[in-house]
């Protein structure tokens, strides 16, 4: 079985430089890109192998091959959905041969990469799909992979896949789409469970009980049947002097977003719809729900809050 140790990383934000740091704990040969040379400092100093342009990227990947044999190129994209991702396909593709593979592992709408695969399917080229969450942390620490495409391709990176995820963190889904598609469906969920969360606590913080919203957040952490890692990102909100003051209750329309929209008009999600609409009237009228769902996402994946 072929094991892949060399890979080209092109996206540097706050999951791929984690993701980068990870795979070089594991001992894999990375080589980085980022249109922002600035935030390739840290991951070169930690043992990656900085590029100015796709191009030399390409070129980085290759320069250890055996004469004569050379090797399958493995880039693993970290790019933000839609024209950012598809300038970076656009200029790496010319670059890459038969049976190379790319693997993009954003957020991007489960029927552009079909799309995309059909594209690099034509020149030889394998696209696999990958839903990436886990936050920061995961990313860092062992991150939870949702992967669709050809499975040849996956079964050829699959000790990537393996060693950036938890144990059992990991799974291929099938074919193309699969991974972006099951990825997408759990964000309708996790939106459905941030805002569940950011309404109970608006509640009991509205009852006329007096009731210590620290202290209610540190008991549902421990043992409740709501316990969970959103749970527990709520508890570290409390629990950090004077975070939650500064967050606005206005929650930042975030990049996953508008997907979350197309899943809300082809299901029947109720408990998505609900929460898409709770981020949007925050944004009119700041609630405390708002607050604390933007603590939450700012504590998992970094994203934007607005200040109070």
């Amino acid at each position: 079985m072929e094991i892949v140790k060399r890979i080209g990383f092109i996206g540097l934000g706050r999951m791929g430089s984690n993701m980068v740091y990870n795979l070089l704990d594991k001992k894999y040969e990375v080589v980085v890109f980022n249109r922002t040379q600035e935030k390739m400092a840290e991951p070169i100093k930690a043992g990656a192998i900085g590029s100015s342009s796709i191009s030399e990227l390409v070129k980085l990947i290759t320069l250890n091959e055996t004469p004569g044999k050379p090797e399958r190129k493995v880039i693993w994209l970290m790019v933000n959905a839609g024209e950012a991702l598809d300038q970076v396909l656009a200029e790496l593709t010319p670059l890459l041969k038969e049976g190379d593979i790319v693997v993009d592992g954003g957020n991007s709408y489960y029927q552009d990469s079909q799309k995309r695969y059909a594209g690099l399917k034509k020149l030889g080229v394998s696209f696999l799909d990958c839903g990436t969450s886990g936050g920061m942390g995961g990313a860092r620490n062992g991150a939870c992979l949702m992967i669709g495409g050809d499975r040849e391709s996956f079964d050829y990176v699959k000790n990537v896949f393996q060693d950036l995820a938890l144990p059992d963190g990991f799974a291929y889904l099938g074919q193309s789409g699969a991974g972006h598609y099951v990825k997408m469906v759990h964000n309708g969920i996790e939106y459905g469970m941030m805002s569940a969360l950011g309404e109970g606590f608006e509640t009991i913080k509205n009852s006329d009980l007096n009731i210590d919203l620290k202290e209610v957040a540190k008991v549902y952490s421990h043992g409740s049947i709501v316990e969970s890692k959103l749970m527990g990102w709520l508890a570290e909100s409390f629990n950090e002097e004077g975070y939650l003051d500064a967050i606005s209750g206005e929650v930042p329309k975030g990049e996953t977003e508008e997907e979350m929209k197309k899943l809300n008009e082809a299901s029947h999600m109720p408990s998505l719809a609900s929460a898409i609409k709770v981020r949007e009237e925050s944004r009119l009228k700041p609630s405390y729900a708002g607050k604390l769902i933007s603590a939450m996402r700012n504590k998992f994946g970094g994203h934007k809050v607005n200040k109070a």
